[in-house]
């Protein structure tokens, strides 16, 4: 006889213990991934048996076990069906409800094994084992809230990380909801408060728990960050960013974009770029519409950061790659990509940021007509409006939006924007408070308010120069001059008061001149008018002479601007004339056309009284047209043309019988440095053109000049001008030199 053979263990037992081992490395924490650990319970269950009865369970086990395997491998429909036989029988069988539970979310079907645990936890509710199954299927099913409830009513059924977990997924949910657009403002903001306060309650707790919570602790300060960003809290959220950093906390690639978007937010676009990189080189390879937001995000980073061609290479790299239209599943009609139109009105308004408003109205034009109805590219389009100085055209492109999107934060922003423009004071302090009220975090809305602040605000403007002459010195060497004014803050909107003094003085043949004034009225600013009136005292060496003024312009259109004025003891009398005891009044009328940014030209007419009987009637005509645009280089070519005629033959002040002057001339002006309302530029006049005046022939005339011009938001303004020129006066040629320092302060 042989010899009996050894006992081998059951073909299923290894099958079992094969599963259990690829079941712990794949399983997801505090999920029913590990539901075949069941079947191989079951499987161990029936070893030992013998008969008839043994026989049919163990090949039951062993049926059990290859259909998990084979939803493991990818097909899960035959193990989901016999689940659900094997349940109708037995409602309470944990282990099939488990495996069920976890077959379906690996099948796409979390609603389906919902359904069923739902059925069966209404049936046994007091069963653990259901219990344990319902709670994961609404954890499956992206019901956290719903799950930490029934896992909270039945103590010890959940493990505490599970428990961790479900309260980690339940914020999470409150901070996607409130990042949804579809949401209002006001809810939005609610929902990312109630996220913050979780996070603020529940990480320090998880700190205290030690290693075994390092996991959630990392996970809920990286969605904290997603929260604060809900909530527009951009200073936090980059100190949060940061002291993750601090604490060696590893942060998501995935949370990158949250962090870089802080930065940018808060003006450090050398920091934010390298995040939106990192954060791109993390997802290459990935589908292009969702890598847009990034790549947006990274434009302006770079656009900020003064690298204007690598800033329009990496959007046009987003939109070449971007789908124009799109599939959705379940819709045979195909749809524009919002993605790609987001990429287009970017690429746009990067156009208009970097000066090139003529690309960006070009831009938006097409879109709007391809694209009627989209409020966002109506704004859009104000925007170039606004910025081309057409403010009436961006108010009807608003008006349109407006029916669109009344409620919409980039529809009232553009509007309060506009309505500043047009001095239309109540409207846009309306909307300045609605906006301050339900977006308080917006830097938009941040920088409107400190627009209207600033509005609201006294104003102390003042102006100083000093120069000199050598040759003739006609019209008097060492000159030095200073005026100042001071504005009382907005009286019923559009009302100011103003005082202001003066004093002027300069050296001449038969002595030197000095002339001192003080002034006082009232100005009125409103919509499509501009008027100043005021009363004067002057003192020039003959005693204290009263004078006032009187101006006003009216903008017929965004194109066309009339003004006139009148004086008594003009302060544009010629210094020596005052010194002499002679006095001007004057006249003054003028009419402006303005295409847009980039040209305009002005027409005056000044006729003069003095009181010697001699009658000065003056005329100008100036221009301005753009020649050449860059995002930090602009150039114009500038045009004077002057004439002036006298009645008085011979006078003790500079007063030709008649002259000309024509005075062609470049201007280049050059942005040093730009951060959000934070300019500085320098600007370059060369001047060269020529001046006849009658009885003495024709000369050159030559100026050059330089400047710098310093604004730090809406409040300060500070500039300087150095200037040299030659010409003649009376045959002589004269050389000056100016030096002229100007500033605006709101306080």
């Amino acid at each position: 006889m042989k010899p009996a053979r050894p006992a081998r263990p059951p073909a299923a037992a290894l099958i079992a213990l094969i599963a259990l081992a690829t079941c712990a490395i794949l399983a997801l924490p505090g999920t029913a991934a590990c539901a075949p650990t069941q079947a191989t319970q079951a499987t161990q269950g029936t070893q030992g048996t013998r008969g008839t009865q043994g026989t049919q369970k163990t090949q039951e086990a062993q049926d059990y076990d290859a259909l998990i395997r084979q939803a493991r491998a990818g097909d899960h429909q035959p193990a989901l069906d016999m689940l659900k036989r094997r349940l109708q029988q037995t409602p309470e069988d944990r282990r099939a409800l488990e495996d069920y539970v976890t077959i379906a979310g690996w099948a796409g079907q979390p609603h389906a094994a919902l359904e069923l645990a739902t059925a069966a936890y209404e049936r046994a509710p007091d069963a653990p084992g259901v219990a344990h199954a319902y709670v994961l299927a609404l954890r499956q099913a992206r019901l956290p809230r719903a799950a930490l409830r029934i896992a909270q009513a039945h103590p010890g059924l959940a493990d505490p990380a599970l428990v961790r977990a479900l309260q980690a997924d339940a914020a999470a949910q409150l901070t996607r909801t409130a990042s949804a657009d579809a949401r209002g403002e006001a809810e939005r903001y609610v929902l990312a408060d109630r996220a913050l306060a979780e996070y603020d309650r529940l990480i320090p707790q998880w700190r205290a728990l030690g290693p075994q919570a390092r996991g959630d602790v990392r996970r809920a300060e990286t969605d904290r960050l997603q929260a604060l960003r809900a909530r527009g809290r951009m200073r936090d959220l980059a100190a949060g960013y940061e002291a993750m950093r601090a604490e060696g906390t590893p942060v998501p690639d995935y949370a990158l974009d949250d962090a870089a978007s802080a930065y940018l937010a808060l003006r450090r676009p050398e920091e934010a770029a390298p995040l939106f990189e990192r954060s791109l080189a993390s997802t290459a390879g990935q589908d292009a519409t969702a890598r847009a937001a990034g790549q947006i995000g990274l434009f302006y980073a770079l656009s900020e950061s003064d690298r204007t061609g690598a800033a329009n290479a990496e959007l046009d790299r987003a939109l070449a790659a971007l789908p124009t239209w799109v599939w959705i599943k379940g819709d045979p009609m195909r749809r524009p990509n919002p993605a790609k139109l987001d990429a287009e009105l970017v690429r746009a308004l990067g156009a208009l940021y970097q000066g090139d408003t003529l690309d960006a109205q070009a831009r938006l034009d097409r879109m709007a007509g391809e694209a009627p109805g989209n409020t966002g590219l109506r704004v859009a389009r104000a925007e170039v409006w606004r910025a081309r100085d057409l403010p009436r055209r961006a108010e009807s492109e608003l008006k349109i939006a407006e029916t669109q999107a009344p409620r919409s934060i980039e529809v009232e922003l553009g509007q309060a924007e506009t309505a500043l423009a047009l001095q239309e004071w109540r409207q846009a302090g309306l909307l300045r408070d609605d906006l301050t009220a339900r977006f308080p975090e917006s830097a938009a809305v941040q920088r409107l308010d400190r627009a209207w602040t600033a509005h609201r605000q006294a104003e102390w403007r003042t102006s100083a120069s000093r120069g000199g002459a050598s040759g003739g010195a006609v019209l008097g060497s060492r000159e030095a001059s200073i005026d100042t004014v001071l504005y009382s803050p907005p009286l019923d909107e559009n009302w100011r008061a103003f005082a202001g003094t003066g004093y002027a003085e300069a050296r001449f043949e038969e002595g030197t001149g000095h002339y001192a004034w003080a002034r006082a009225g009232l100005e009125w600013r409103g919509r499509d008018l501009t008027a100043q009136v005021e009363a004067s005292g002057n003192r020039y060496g003959h005693g204290t002479r009263a004078g006032a003024a009187f101006s006003a312009f009216v903008d017929l259109d965004d194109h066309w601007q009339a003004g006139v004025g009148a004086s008594l003891l003009s302060r544009d009398t010629p210094l020596r004339a005052l010194k002499h005891d002679i006095r001007a009044n004057g006249l003054s009328a003028s009419l402006r056309w303005r295409g847009d940014e980039r040209r305009e030209w002005t027409l005056t007419v000044a006729p003069a009284f003095f009181s010697d009987g001699n009658r000065r009637l003056e005329a100008g005509l100036s221009g301005r047209q753009r020649l050449y645009t860059a995002p930090s280089v602009r150039i114009d070519a500038l045009l004077d043309l002057s004439a002036s005629h006298n009645t008085a033959d011979d006078a003790p002040y500079f007063n030709p019988r008649s002259d000309l002057t024509i005075l062609p001339a470049l201007q280049l002006a050059h942005t040093l440095y730009q951060r959000g309302d934070v300019r500085w530029e320098q600007r370059v006049q060369l001047a060269a053109g020529a001046y006849a005046q009658q009885g003495y022939g024709t000369g050159g005339l030559y100026t050059l000049g330089y400047g710098l011009r310093y604004r730090h938001g809406p409040a300060f303004e500070i500039g300087f001008l150095a200037s040299v020129a030659s010409r003649p006066y009376d045959g002589q040629r004269e050389r000056s030199f100016n030096f002229l320092v100007d500033a605006t302060i709101r306080f």
